[in-house]
């Protein structure tokens, strides 16, 4: 699998109505138990790297690392996002097995909890 298999997924859950957008509204839904995982994107600010992997962390949340904002935001059909939140189960279990089979490329790195 290459890194340009994450995208498309994406855009699926989107349609599904599967997926949340925007730095306040997934920390929102992160609160509200809705969201199973969290994709930030590279070019994030620390601050908010630092803040989602704190959050995500002690909500027992995967969040993963992933492209720059202009492709988070393509996948979605917006403009560019630094943080996606899944809020499907099983969208987030393909993300996840589609990522661990190119996290050891230049992607970035994956967190678990």
């Amino acid at each position: 699998m290459k890194p340009s298999d994450i995208p498309p997924l994406l855009g699926i859950a989107r349609k599904a109505g599967k997926i949340v957008a925007g730095q306040e509204t997934v920390e929102r839904a992160i609160f509200s138990r809705k969201v199973h995982l969290v994709i930030i994107s590279e070019d994030a600010s620390f601050n908010t790297k630092d803040r989602f992997l704190s959050i995500c962390k002690s909500r027992g949340i995967h969040c993963i690392f992933f492209g720059n904002s202009e492709i988070l935001g393509k996948s979605i059909g917006k403009e560019g996002r630094k943080v996606i939140g899944v809020t499907d189960k099983s969208f987030s279990k393909e993300i996840l097995k589609r990522f661990g089979a190119i996290k050891s490329t230049e992607v970035g790195n994956i967190v678990k909890n």
